[in-house]
C-alpha cells in the first residue's frame, strides 16, 4: 500500500495543495525548482506532481532557524 505522501497530484491539486497561484507554480516547474513528471509525450504533455516531493521542497525552503 502506498503512503499518503507518495499521492500523485494535478496541476490544480498541487496549487491547492500549496496555496499558490497557476503562474507561480507554473514558473516554479519552469524554473526546475519543483519537481515535476510528465505524463504523456512531447511538451505540451500533461504534468503531475508528487506529494512528498512538494512536502520536501517545501521543507528545504522553510525560513526561519535550521
Amino acid at each position: 500500500m502506498a503512503h499518503t505522501d507518495d499521492e500523485i497530484m494535478t496541476g490544480q491539486e498541487a496549487r491547492e495543495f500549496l496555496k499558490i497561484s497557476r503562474s507561480t507554480l507554473w514558473k516554479l516547474t519552469k524554473e526546475n525548482r519543483v519537481p515535476a513528471y510528465r505524463v504523456g509525450i512531447g511538451k505540451n504533455s500533461d504534468l503531475r506532481y508528487k506529494k512528498s516531493d512538494l512536502v520536501e521542497w517545501l521543507e528545504k525552503n522553510r525560513v526561519g532557524s535550521s
